[in-house]
């Protein structure tokens, strides 16, 4: 509808506050304006009331016919005016955002690209995400596409003021840790499907990275006279590399230095070496292609199983094999006492190691939960500043990470 109605605290006769009923439109030029529901004691009576009255003069030629589909067939389009603005805001056009966000967008036009932007309303939406079986993190991911809609509308002379969705909890379980004995029983080579997997995820303990990023990492990332490892890249699932860590962008990379205990340098120094790996080569490789993040996954499920933190089972053996969704896959392939394990947790575990040597404030820079990026890794002077402004500590809490 072009009129909305809503409520408003006025001065009643007597001089006490008394609540009115009123509407509000916006015109041609964006301007909001408001009008009084004449005899309405209550919102049945003004939404009647607002029904009567003819179109506003002032609305834009033509903005009654504008309808959500109108207004959003080339969002997350490449190559559209909406990408293209995008990009001169700085927000993301990377592939994989504007693919998997065009989904969403197929899916609202499909339920109401029929209807103009200003029907769209709480009252409809909420009780359609209230009615799916969809995570909470889809869900708000859904009400941000939405939202995307009502930023292109004045494109397209289409001025409505985005009601307010109200966001879900996330409801996802946090990845449980390891103990000391759990890491000795996991970490071992031959639980591993080769020995590259288990300095892999050793790698991943060791420094707390994620998994994207030890699928990065290449070997002039590792300055082994100083013990530290440099993460400045991710591998996104379609096998690109990015220069920047996953939660920042070109503009604000986050890049960050780790230190990394003495035994996994080693190790790592040991591999570089004996498979003759380049400064710019990816570390880690399957028959010449990146690893796969699925594949990494379902590497340390089958590493669990033979640790003996999973029971062996045909149902879990056809998890393990990927049948199904990922979110089932990982229900079904927990522990006996119902932990989560994930690929996750050796991130979790080593924050939690961590702390117990640094405070809060001294760890965020090896963790990449800091919004200060670092440029020019490899410029050895910004190398060296970064090392100077670097914790004592740190170095001996890498240390003490396995005990």
């Amino acid at each position: 509808m072009i009129y909305h109605v809503f409520k408003k605290p006025v001065k009643g006769q007597s001089g006490r506050e008394v609540h009115r009923w009123y509407y509000y439109w916006v015109d041609a030029a964006g301007k909001q304006h408001q009008k009084a529901c004449k005899g309405c004691r209550n919102r049945s009576d003004a939404e009647n009331y607002i029904r009567t009255l003819p179109p506003p003069p002032d609305t834009a030629p033509g903005k009654a016919d504008i309808l959500i589909c109108d207004i959003a067939k080339d969002m997350f389009i490449p190559g559209s005016a909406h990408v293209g603005r995008r990009q001169q805001l700085g927000k993301s056009t990377d592939p994989e955002t504007m693919a998997e966000s065009r989904r969403y967008i197929d899916k609202i036009v499909s339920l109401w690209g029929g209807l103009r932007l200003e029907t769209l309303n709480v009252e409809l939406v909420m009780p359609f995400l209230f009615g799916l079986g969809r995570s909470g993190k889809w869900k708000n991911r859904f009400l941000e596409i939405l939202s995307e809609i009502y930023k292109e509308a004045p494109w397209y002379n289409c001025r409505v003021p985005k009601p307010v969705f109200q966001r879900f909890a996330a409801n996802t379980k946090k990845a449980d840790i390891f103990t000391t004995a759990e890491l000795d029983q996991l970490f071992r080579p031959e639980n591993f499907l080769s020995y590259q997997f288990y300095l892999f995820f050793l790698l991943c303990l060791s420094g707390g990275l994620r998994l994207g990023e030890v699928r990065a990492i290449r070997s002039k990332q590792l300055i082994f006279d100083k013990k530290i490892l440099i993460v400045d890249g991710f591998l996104k699932k379609n096998g690109t590399r990015t220069d920047h860590n996953k939660m920042g962008n070109t503009n604000n990379p986050k890049f960050r230095l780790v230190y990394l205990p003495e035994m996994t340098m080693e190790k790592m120094k040991m591999w570089i070496n004996d498979n003759a790996i380049g400064p710019e080569d990816l570390c880690f490789t399957v028959d010449g292609h990146p690893i796969r993040q699925e594949f990494a996954e379902t590497v340390f499920y089958r590493a669990l199983r033979a640790a003996g933190f999973i029971p062996a089972s045909p149902q879990k053996e056809k998890a393990i094999r990927g049948k199904g969704r990922q979110k089932q896959i990982r229900a079904k392939l927990a522990p006996a006492d119902g932990r989560k394990l994930v690929p996750h947790s050796l991130r979790y575990t080593y924050v939690s190691r961590m702390r117990r040597e640094l405070t809060a404030a001294e760890l965020q820079p090896m963790t990449g939960h800091t919004s200060e990026g670092m440029v020019d890794y490899y410029n050895r002077r910004v190398l060296e500043l970064a090392l100077a402004a670097m914790p004592d500590a740190a170095l001996t809490a890498a240390d003490t990470l396995f005990q």
